[in-house]
C-alpha cells in the first residue's frame, strides 16, 4: 500500500483545522556599498514560498490565505533586528511568477494574493527570499518516490526519472535558474538600496535515507541531490545578481527529517506534528534556526 499523494488542498484544510485548536557577494548593485546594520532596521520585506511562510507551525494568523506562521523565519529575523517596518508577503505554494507577474490564489478562489514584488519600496533596506522549489516541482517528485515496502516491491523514482540517460529531475531544477535571476533583478529595480539574501532549502534526509521515511535509499539520496542542485544553482544566481546566498543545508547536518528530537525539517512523514504538520517543510525549531543563521550572516557581512 502506498501513502496518499501529498496535496496542498488537503494539507491546507488540515492546517486550518489545527490552527483553530492551537562566499557572499554584495547585497547592493555593483559599485554601491552594502547596507550597515543600522540601515537594515528601516524596512524589511520577506518574499518567498512555504519554506519561508511556515505553514502548519503554531501560532498562525487566522484566515491568512498564505498559511504564514507568526514564528516563521521572517518574523523572527524582524524581531531580532528590531526593524521599524516589516512586511511578510511569503505565501505557501508561491512560484517565481507569483513574485513577478501573477497574483496567487490563496485559501479560496476569491482570496487572490497580489504579486509579492508590490511589497517593495524605494525605502526597503533588507529583503529575504526563498523560492524555486515549486517551479522545479520538487514536492511532486518527492511524492513519486514514496514506497511503503522494500525493494523490489515498487518502482524507483530515481530510475524512472533518469531512464535513457536523461535526468528529468535535474532538468526541472536547472530550468529554475533564469527565473530566479529575474526575481533578483526585479528586487533590485524596486528596492535599489536593499541588501538581498536568498536562501537554500533544507537538509531533508541523509545519504541513503532512513528507516523512518517510506523512501528507498537510492531514491532518498536522489531527492536530496536535487535539493542540493537547486542550492548550487541559487548560490550562482546570487553571485551573478548582487545578492547574498544563505546556506541552510550544511548547518542542518544532524537535524534532517529522519530525526525526531530536533529536526529542522519534516521528511515525507512528519515525525513531530506538534512542531509543524506539513511534510517536507520546516518545523518551528527549523524556522528558529534559519532565522539565527540569517541574522548571523547579516552581522558578519556588515561588520
Amino acid at each position: 500500500m502506498r501513502l496518499p499523494i501529498f496535496s496542498w488542498t488537503r494539507t491546507f484544510a488540515a492546517i486550518a483545522a489545527l490552527t483553530v485548536l492551537g562566499g557572499c557577494s554584495s547585497g547592493s548593485p555593483a559599485g554601491e556599498e552594502p547596507e550597515t546594520n543600522s540601515a537594515l532596521l528601516a524596512e524589511y520585506v520577506a518574499l518567498g514560498d512555504s519554506f519561508a511562510a511556515g505553514p502548519g507551525i503554531a501560532p498562525a494568523s487566522m484566515g491568512d490565505p498564505c498559511f504564514r506562521a507568526a514564528v516563521n523565519y521572517p518574523h523572527l529575523v524582524a524581531k531580532n533586528l528590531g526593524v521599524k517596518t516589516f512586511r511578510d508577503v511569503t505565501c505557501s505554494g508561491a512560484r517565481t511568477e507569483n513574485i513577478l507577474t501573477t497574483p496567487q490564489t490563496g485559501r479560496t478562489a476569491e482570496a487572490t494574493v497580489p504579486i509579492q514584488l508590490d511589497a517593495l519600496t524605494a525605502d526597503t533596506s533588507l529583503v529575504t527570499l526563498t523560492i524555486g522549489g515549486n517551479d522545479a516541482g520538487l514536492l511532486t517528485i518527492a511524492n513519486q518516490c514514496v514506497n511503503q515496502r522494500p525493494e523490489p516491491d515498487g518502482e524507483s523514482c530515481r530510475d524512472r526519472l533518469t531512464a535513457n540517460g536523461i535526468d528529468r529531475g535535474a532538468q526541472a531544477v536547472d530550468a529554475v535558474g533564469p527565473p530566479i535571476a529575474d526575481v533578483l533583478n526585479a528586487i533590485h529595480r524596486e528596492a535599489p538600496h536593499a541588501r538581498v539574501l536568498i536562501t537554500s532549502y533544507g537538509l531533508y534526509t541523509r545519504d541513503g535515507g532512513c528507516p523512518s521515511q517510506p523512501v528507498w535509499p537510492r531514491d532518498a539520496t536522489y531527492l536530496q541531490g536535487l535539493v542540493d542542485r537547486l542550492a548550487a544553482l541559487t548560490r550562482t544566481a546570487a553571485a551573478e545578481n548582487h545578492a547574498e546566498f544563505v546556506d541552510l543545508i550544511g548547518p542542518g547536518a544532524g537535524h534532517d527529517g529522519c530525526d525526531t528530537a530536533d529536526n529542522w525539517v519534516n521528511g515525507i512523514v512528519a515525525r513531530r506534528p506538534q512542531d509543524g504538520v506539513v511534510p517536507l517543510h520546516p518545523t518551528g525549531l527549523g524556522e528558529t534556526n534559519f532565522a539565527r543563521i540569517i541574522v548571523e550572516q547579516l552581522s558578519r557581512a556588515a561588520s
